[in-house]
């Protein structure tokens, strides 16, 4: 089995980390999500995470070494010897190394772009004096793999399954890869109300229950909180949750406060559920919900089947995982990548966070040209 280490931060992309540590388990590989000093870290977009160990326990002898985006954390990892040493070490033993967004400015550091064709985040391309820049989304130059920005973190991830000599192709295929980047989301309805922008009183409630998918939960809190809504993650039980790939992620609010909130979001991932829907008090949540005006109910994934089993899906178009149709009777099944009708906004896979964050922003009124542009949506395929 190959191991990999992935490095944290205070300021880390969740969305890449948790995304990148995702894929790579799906994938068969060992990960060992690391911090570089205290293993309770927060990222840039103000989610807190349980590191599995700190870099000082992290394996000594890894395949691959990975360091996600996040101004504060490249430049955490850039002047850190520790880590400068890791990927000089993991490189001179026949591993891989591997950043993306800002965190190339480390493999720099490092000396490992010297003679070497790479890709950063476009506003990070002039820290770096070494190696050749390629504007290209993703770059593999011997051992050494670059990423260009957030969105690029699934093209990313399984490029490291197939340097390590996994095929990437099943990971792709469960993940529902094409669906988030290969077409294009069905579009809003012209009867949406008008909303100003800078209107953010709307709230996002994120449930989370044990066994949540990590990687598209954090994304889209991420991105709606780039836009400037609050979006909180909020537990079940203990305030630290553990998702389906065994990473965990801190709560910010019990569940009991779900009512204060405009949408509710119910994340995928198997276990996390069949949680949901062996939960009496979320199943009466959503049918209060149901049938309120201006109030919404999202879901992805498994999370569609939540919805299901309040009987909130009745006549309206939705979508959700490859072969859910049967699985939510009574709604018309859609394989777009996501879709909105009525009060619901739905999506299919680990792989269409992205659709469904932005279709969720546009309901609420939010103009995401710019978080597209800033992301590097448009590079990985998405729409511009």
């Amino acid at each position: 089995m190959k191991n990999a280490i992935v490095l944290l931060a205070p300021g880390f992309e969740e969305s890449e980390a948790l995304t990148i540590a995702d894929v790579l388990r799906r994938g068969g590989v060992q990960v060992q999500v690391a911090a570089l000093e205290d293993r309770t870290v927060t990222g840039g977009a103000g989610v807190t995470v349980e590191a599995d160990c700190t870099l000082e326990e992290a394996c000594t002898a890894p395949d691959l070494v990975v360091l996600p985006g996040g101004y504060r954390a490249a430049d955490a990892f850039q002047h850190s010897e520790a880590v400068c040493a890791l990927l000089r070490r993991t490189a001179e033993a026949g591993g891989i190394v591997a950043a993306m967004c800002a965190a190339p400015l480390a493999l720099a550091e490092a000396g490992l772009l010297e003679n070497r064709r790479f890709t950063v985040y476009p506003t990070v391309r002039d820290r770096i004096h070494t190696g050749t820049y390629a504007p290209e989304p993703v770059v593999c130059d011997g051992p050494v793999i670059t990423g260009e920005g957030p969105a690029i973190v699934y093209a990313f991830s399984y490029a490291l399954l197939d340097a390590l000599g996994i095929d990437s192709q099943p990971v792709q295929t469960r993940m529902l890869y094409r669906s988030a980047f290969g077409t294009n989301a069905e579009p809003l309805p012209a009867a949406l109300p008008e909303v100003k922008p800078e209107a953010r009183d709307k709230k996002v409630a994120v449930l989370m229950a044990e066994g949540f998918e990590e990687g598209e939960t954090v994304t889209i809190v991420d991105l709606l909180r780039r836009l400037g809504f609050v979006c909180d993650p909020l537990y079940m039980d203990a305030p630290i949750v553990t998702g389906m790939q065994k990473m965990r992620v801190h709560g910010d609010r019990p569940f009991s406060a779900a009512s204060e909130y405009d949408v509710v979001f119910l994340p995928g991932g198997r276990p996390g559920g069949e949680n949901l829907r062996n939960n009496p008090a979320v199943l009466d949540l959503l049918r209060e919900m149901n049938g309120q005006p201006g109030k919404y109910l999202a879901a992805m994934c498994a999370g569609t089947t939540v919805l299901a089993a309040a009987g909130v899906i009745s006549g309206k178009r939705m979508t959700g995982y490859t072969g859910y149709a049967e699985k939510l009777p009574g709604a018309i099944f859609l394989e777009d990548a996501a879709v909105f009708d009525q009060n619901l906004i739905t999506s299919r896979g680990p792989a269409t966070p992205y659709p469904l964050a932005l279709k969720m922003a546009e309901v609420l009124g939010a103009d995401t040209a710019a978080l597209r542009a800033r992301m590097l949506y448009p590079q990985a395929g998405g729409i511009g």
